[in-house]
């Protein structure tokens, strides 16, 4: 869908709200969380009070789904709201040899690569309508330096560019095993835990740009893999240290909105809380609750993930919502929010929610894709059909069978025919 954001959508809420400048906007990525990982969504091994008041004061969204199952394809997409598939392939000549040779070995990670300076991306859309941009935490969009988040519109940036860190020495767990740790554009190391040190570094950055229309994107690493507490000398214990993370990452969320409160903009705020694709747990905890699949699978453990907006006076507390919508369809809700024009030569594939924030009108049905390796799954209305290359799987009536337990391949090939001609 090719949806220009013009800045005359937001003056009309603007007016409606009684607002004197555009809203600041917080989103809160964890990595690795699953579907049923809180106390909102049903589950009870792990306390997540901060999320759950978040969850109570705003809209709890039931069929929320990141673009991809791993980390960097959904990564993507939130940046061009775009599907992954569409970003623009970084050709041999812009890569160093290193990346060159990696890419020759390894054809199919292409998202690995980084994102083309041709994209259009998220904060430099907001940054261009007035705002302060600034990335909290994890990248993953590309290890060379040519991709580095502050060459895509973040003015700010403290945090890591790949997959994953240890918590404690924020040395790298892909490729080299080298320090990864940035402030700005300089390799800067900190003590302390990451989340810790994640969640001081966004709140002051809310406390020195209160005054300023800002964008925080805050993308933590927790509860992503290796598992470890915020004590380093503790015996290893995989669930324990993986209920703690959980429970440190929500004590992020509520220091986030305690700063909001603190600086009095939270009214002025919109915060979404999210994942980017379904968990990689510990045998023992139910990260998932009664879903199939996890991360990197097509099934509806892999990419249906939790979701909550707060905006008070806008999003009514305690409302939930069924709407289908995946990560790319935050581009064009922050644009339309911040009053940011999307150029007309950059086509999405998102949809404003803006609509189902305010309950203002039908949510339209769209067909949905997914794609890890030669794994794929398509989304229509309740129906989800999923193959592996032309290999035809499974047929799912979500609404009757979100388990995913029933194959109705055979007795609805009709239904096969529309969703996949």
């Amino acid at each position: 869908m090719l949806l220009h954001a013009l800045s005359g959508a937001y003056i009309t809420l603007a007016l409606a709200l009684g607002a004197e400048r555009p809203p600041n906007i917080v989103l809160i990525l964890a990595d690795d969380l699953g579907y049923a990982s809180l106390g909102c969504y049903g589950n009870t091994e792990v306390k997540t009070p901060n999320i759950d008041r978040l969850a109570a004061e705003g809209m709890k969204f039931t069929d929320f789904h990141s673009n991809g199952a791993m980390c960097t394809p959904t990564r993507a997409a939130l940046m061009t709201g775009r599907y992954q598939q569409r970003c623009t392939w970084v050709p041999d000549e812009e890569l160093s040899p290193v990346f060159r040779e990696q890419r020759r070995k390894n054809p199919v990670q292409r998202w690995a690569w980084g994102l083309s300076a041709q994209e259009t991306t998220l904060p430099a859309l907001l940054r261009g309508a007035g705002y302060r941009t600034a990335l909290i935490g994890k990248w993953h969009l590309g290890y060379d330096l040519k991709f580095h988040p502050m060459n895509y519109g973040f003015d700010v940036f403290r945090g890591f560019i790949g997959g994953h860190v240890d918590y404690h020495t924020h040395i790298a767990g892909y490729g080299k095993k080298e320090l990864d740790w940035w402030h700005d554009r300089h390799i800067r190391n900190e003590e302390g835990y990451s989340t810790d040190l994640l969640t001081q570094h966004a709140r002051a950055f809310i406390t020195q740009n209160k005054t300023t229309p800002f964008f925080l994107y805050l993308a933590h690493a927790a509860p992503h893999n290796p598992w470890q507490g915020r004590d380093p000398h503790k015996k290893p214990s995989p669930v324990a240290d993986y209920k703690e993370m959980i429970a440190v990452l929500d004590e992020s969320v509520g220091a986030v909105i305690d700063t909001l409160r603190a600086e009095q903009i939270e009214r002025h705020t919109l915060v979404i809380f999210c994942s980017d694709n379904g968990p990689q747990a510990p045998s023992g905890f139910a990260a998932n609750g009664s879903l199939r699949g996890k991360k990197g699978s097509m099934e509806e453990g892999g990419h249906r993930v939790p979701m909550i907006a707060r905006w008070p006076g806008v999003i009514a507390p305690g409302t939930t919502s069924d709407a289908t919508a995946l990560t790319m369809d935050l581009l064009p809700t922050f644009a339309q929010g911040a009053g940011a024009t999307i150029p007309p030569n950059h086509q999405i594939d998102g949809t404003n929610l803006m609509p189902v924030f305010r309950k203002a009108a039908a949510w339209p049905e769209r067909t949905f894709h997914w794609q890890h390796g030669h794994a794929w799954a398509v989304r229509q209305g309740p129906w989800k059909l999923t193959g592996q290359g032309t290999k035809t799987k499974t047929l799912i009536h979500l609404s009757e069978d979100l388990s995913e337990s029933k194959n109705l391949h055979s007795t609805h090939p009709d239904r096969v025919s529309v969703v996949l001609p």
